[in-house]
């Protein structure tokens, strides 16, 4: 069983290195309250891998269902969902796409081969 202890955010800054040799070492739990509510919590990094590693499962299984949804149900385009609501003024209209599109491929040019060799060897290649 994992201990867990509680300290107010000045104790914690008081006390804040002896605090992570005891999540490092011992596993030990703290949770870190500020007027009474907890805020934060200190756990070892092998307590953070458990929790990333759940937290991860849950997206993928929540992928899974939606997926599952989706193919039940079909989907819709932002664009038709913006317009049920009323939120047509959050649509971007098609010549500002094209135009953005149009100044993305024109600036994405590779550089000539002399000045990409000369930025390669200067350590700011792009």
């Amino acid at each position: 069983m994992v201990f867990m202890s509680t300290v107010t955010v000045a104790e914690a800054k008081r006390q804040f290195s002896e605090l992570l040799r005891r999540a490092e070492y011992t596993r030990e739990r703290v949770l870190v309250r500020r007027h009474g509510k907890p805020v934060a919590a200190i756990v070892s990094t092998e307590d953070l891998r458990r929790l990333e590693a759940m937290d991860d499962e849950t997206d993928v299984a929540d992928a899974r269902l939606a997926m599952k949804e989706a193919a039940r149900q079909g989907t819709a385009s932002l664009d038709s969902v913006l317009r049920k609501h009323g939120l047509e003024y959050l649509l971007v209209p098609e010549k500002v796409v094209k135009a953005v599109v149009t100044t993305a491929k024109r600036t994405t040019k590779p550089a000539p081969a002399k000045k990409q060799a000369r930025a390669t060897r200067k350590g700011t290649s792009r």
